[in-house]
This record gives C-alpha cells, structure tokens and sequence, in this order.
C-alpha cells in the first residue's frame, strides 16, 4: 500500500515539474538578449551600450546584416527564432511581415506619434527614425542657381552624367527613390531617369562619391548629407519642391523569440529620449521622436515639402518595379 501511494505522488510530482519549472522561468529576471539590427554597427552598439548601463544583469548579444538578410533569416527559423529584437528596418518590410512580430505597449508610447509606430492597439512596430530622401549637392560643381529643386528637374539634359544614385534591387533607400518618382511622374519618367544617371551598387557610394567632386548630384538620405556637411565637404542639401515621402523605419520585438521579457525591456528603452539622442547624434538621422531637432544642420520638419508615402503599396510592387528598371540600367 505504501509503495502504491509513494508511487502516485512520484507521478504528480513529475507531471507537475514542467509547470513549476515554466512558472519559474516566466518569473526569472532576464539574463539575456539577441539583437539583431539592420542599423550601422556604431549605432547599435551605442544604444546597447546605453540599455547595458540601465539593465547590467542583461547579457546582449547583436547579429548585424542587412535588413533583408535578417528577415530571410526570420522566416527560415520559424516557429523558434533565435533573435529577440529587430533593429532599424524599414516600416514597408515590418508590414510585409507583420506576423513574425509581437504587439507590445512600450512604456514611452504616448510620446510616440500614430503616424511613425504601427497602429494596432498593442503595437508591433515603434519609429526608429526617419531616413528622408533629399537631394545632396556638390558646390563646387554646380552654382546654386543650377540646384536641381524638384524630382522632376533630375531629368534636365544638362545634368546628364552628373547625377549618381544608387542600384534600388541592392538598396532599400534607392528602391524608396524610384518608387517615390514613379508615383510622382510614372515609368517612363524612371526611363529618362535610367537614361541620365550612374548608378552605383552600395548606397554609402553615393554621398561619397558627391563629397570627393566625382558628381555633383547625388540623391540620398539626409543623415549622410548632414554627416559630410559638419565634415567640412563641399556639400549643401536640396529638399525637393514636389514632395519626399514621410517614411521611416522601426524596430519590433520577434515573436516566439527566447528572451521575451528583455525584449520588452529593450523596447522600453528604444521609445524613449535616451535612445532617440542616440540615433540622432551617433548617425546624424532624423528621429520620429517629435522633441527633438532636424539633425545638424538640416531644417526641421516644417520646412521640408511631403507627400503620402505608402508603404503597403511600396512593399507589394517592390518585385515588380525593381525588375522592370534593372532591365533599364543594365
């Protein structure tokens, strides 16, 4: 009889272990983090470094890549992926993936406007910061009446030659570029657009290739442009007259990732003032954070023209119009 009752116990005991041992582990403090991030490697290491001193038990780890290799990776790792964050990727790329991320209220929410954070009660996307598209000009090259001032300028004959822009099937910002024409003028102004520009495969080139005085237009996000001014080259910026698109990219906590309440932590931390003086110092961005400043020497918000951009309808052509102008350039 007694080896009978001792026998029961022995099997409720080992039922039950996994359910104290999950309670257990929902309750630890966190210990760990993986953060993969789609940001410059000094960006995300400032704002890890940041997040450590706040939370010092949280041992972070960063995977860094670009934004499309991470979400390859994402998908192939399903259901148990192995990164916890996803930092600094477009807002187009978050909606085209919108299930493999989990809604969560940071606790700075409110100061983050609707406009830049996804609009689902539980949010499963904030702002990181806005990468607007200007024009970025070489002064040396170009007088300041021959500043080209809208999209449709770039097309001028007198530009030919000195316009550089980046390989959009290689670049998120350069597909943002033509999308934004293409909505602005149509597929035969990206014709004249192909037909007038050099085109290069990494977007770094571009404002380099413009503050070295090998072309003197070069279209590409503001930061860069910002960056090289307080470096002292020979560059100015261009808003154009008809409109940028309002864009921006974000960061989101994955789902079914293994280190859930640092997660939260982290997103805690990346909606507020601390993390956005971050973003704006280390790369010169525009953060979406209304509070702060047009980064360096660029203009603030109401100064620059916008237009509506769509990500949903960028996101869903993207294939389509991306091969359509690679047959153009190459």
């Amino acid at each position: 009889m007694l080896r009978r009752v001792w026998l029961v116990v022995l099997a409720v005991l080992v039922i039950a272990a996994p359910m104290f041992a999950g309670g257990a582990a929902e309750d630890a403090e966190p210990t760990s983090l993986t953060v993969w991030s789609a940001a410059a490697e000094d960006e995300a290491d400032a704002l890890v470094e940041a997040f450590s001193e706040q939370y010092p038990e949280i041992s972070v780890d960063v995977i860094r890549a670009g934004s499309g290799e991470l979400l390859t990776r994402l998908r192939a790792e399903q259901p148990n992926p192995a990164g916890d964050i996803l930092l600094g990727i477009a807002k187009e790329a978050f909606d085209d993936n919108y299930d493999l991320f989990r809604g969560y209220v940071a606790a700075h929410h409110d100061e983050i406007p609707a406009e830049v954070r996804d609009d689902a009660a539980e949010p499963r996307y904030y702002g990181f910061s806005m990468p607007l598209q200007a024009f970025m000009i070489n002064t040396e090259l170009l007088d300041e009446e021959d500043y080209p001032r809208t999209w449709e300028a770039l097309i001028d004959s007198k530009y030919e030659g000195e316009l550089i822009l980046a390989n959009p099937a290689l670049s998120g910002s350069a597909y943002a570029q033509i999308y934004m024409m293409h909505g602005l003028y149509g597929f035969d102004f990206l014709e004249e657009v192909a037909r007038q520009a050099v085109f290069v495969s990494s977007s770094t080139a571009v404002p380099e290739s413009v503050a070295r005085g090998e072309y003197a237009i070069g279209v590409t996000g503001e930061g860069n442009i910002a960056r090289y001014i307080n470096e002292g080259a020979p560059v100015t910026y261009v808003y154009p007259e008809d409109g940028t698109g309002r864009r921006f990219d974000a960061s989101g906590i994955i789902e079914g990732g293994p280190n859930p309440r640092a997660a939260e932590l982290f997103m805690d931390f990346m909606t507020s003032e601390d993390a956005y003086q971050i973003i704006l110092e280390t790369r010169d961005r525009r953060v979406v954070h209304p509070g702060f400043p047009g980064p360096g020497p660029l203009p603030s918000l109401d100064e620059i023209t916008f237009f509506t951009y769509d990500a949903e309808e960028a996101a869903a052509m993207r294939d389509d119009l991306t091969n359509r102008f690679s047959d153009l350039i190459e």
